[in-house]
């Protein structure tokens, strides 16, 4: 059997993440921005340095960076640089494929929201939730060797290393000799902790004494049935003020942007669904619900937040905002379930 040319990463689905909510949130901060400065020309004169040259340039950088540098922190540099860059590069893409070179060109927008789609789709294919060969595991042993060194190796990193040292072949040769020498590794304890790892293993300790209180549950189902009311109402006035168009819809009276405003409804529905399927599971695993919470926020982001700035231009930036901060936060959450070692974790 031939071995495969490509081999996984463990962490690719946070990086590919970072990567797609920077290209979303650039180019509506973009739009955003040249709508309130009125468009202006770059360059002067008879030259108009458009700002897909940008966001080659930013491309060119996370590409360069990726090559020239190991370690975890440049893969996440050139993982944001990178989605910034092709941010700036898809916006323009009305430019080029119009005869006029029309920027404004209407259907443009949803072409870009469809590419953003594909995107997630193959993204989540390529991260789905399945085991990894024990070569992959190993390999990434080996990647996770390189941050001990750069960075010194501690309790939690070493436990992560041992984690995928067991989920390899534990009659590989290799498998052996990268379990000696991660045990031959010192775990540093530093003799005067950063102001950054105080403030980790601060709120570390936080997060655990917060869901050894009973009130916890009660106060993160409250975060599940808040959201559900707010994709709820969002739909519900979203009808309501725009009942007219949605009858002359369903009579056959179709335009873009009464099939934008179906699809803004249609990813709402989608990311309620989303939410109360994670209010279901909370009772048998934390990690699975906000799971569940977090893919609903990603469609908001990556759809509903596109049809809202179709219809609204740059009225959607307050729900883009906060739809990122709700992102961080539950990615935040992950994480701390991660290190508490949530039996249903399979990404570690």
């Amino acid at each position: 059997m031939p071995r495969p040319t490509l081999y996984r990463n463990v962490h690719a689905r946070d990086l590919l993440d970072a990567f797609l909510v920077s290209a979303v949130v650039t180019v509506l901060l973009v739009r955003f921005y040249l709508h309130i400065t009125g468009y202006p020309q770059i360059g002067g004169g008879s030259l108009h340095i458009a700002h897909l040259l940008y966001g080659g340039v930013l491309m060119l950088v996370a590409i360069v960076v990726t090559l020239a540098f190991l370690g975890t922190k440049a893969r996440k540099v050139s993982a944001v640089v990178g989605g910034i860059g092709f941010g700036l590069f898809i916006d323009e893409i009305g430019k080029f494929i119009t005869e006029d070179n029309d920027y404004f060109f209407q259907p443009a927008i949803g072409i870009i929201y469809a590419i953003f789609v594909v995107l997630y789709l193959g993204f989540n294919f390529l991260t789905r939730k399945e085991r990894l060969t024990s070569r992959e595991y190993q390999i990434n042993v080996l990647s996770e060797l390189e941050e001990a060194i750069a960075n010194d190796l501690d309790r939690s990193e070493r436990a992560h290393i041992y984690h995928l040292l067991n989920s390899s072949d534990q009659k590989s040769a290799l498998t052996k000799h990268l379990r000696e020498l991660v045990d031959a590794v010192r775990v540093t304890v530093p003799v005067k902790e950063s102001i950054t790892r105080k403030a980790i293993h601060c709120v570390d300790k936080m997060y655990t004494r917060f869901w050894k209180q009973r009130s916890s549950r009660w106060l993160v189902k409250s975060v599940f049935v808040a959201e559900i009311v707010v994709l709820a109402s969002g739909v519900v006035f979203t009808i309501y003020t725009n009942i007219g168009d949605i009858e002359a819809l369903f009579n056959g009276s179709t335009s873009y942007s009464r099939e934008v405003l179906i699809g803004q409804i249609a990813s709402s529905v989608v990311a309620g669904g989303f939410t109360i399927y994670g209010l279901t599971l909370l009772t048998s695993s934390r990690y699975l619900a906000f799971e569940q919470l977090r893919r609903a926020t990603l469609i908001n982001i990556y759809l509903t937040q596109f049809f809202i700035f179709v219809r609204l231009q740059f009225d959607a930036l307050p729900g883009l905002i906060l739809n990122v901060i709700l992102l961080l936060l539950i990615t935040f959450v992950l994480r701390q379930e991660r290190r508490l070692g949530d039996p249903n974790d399979f990404s570690k």
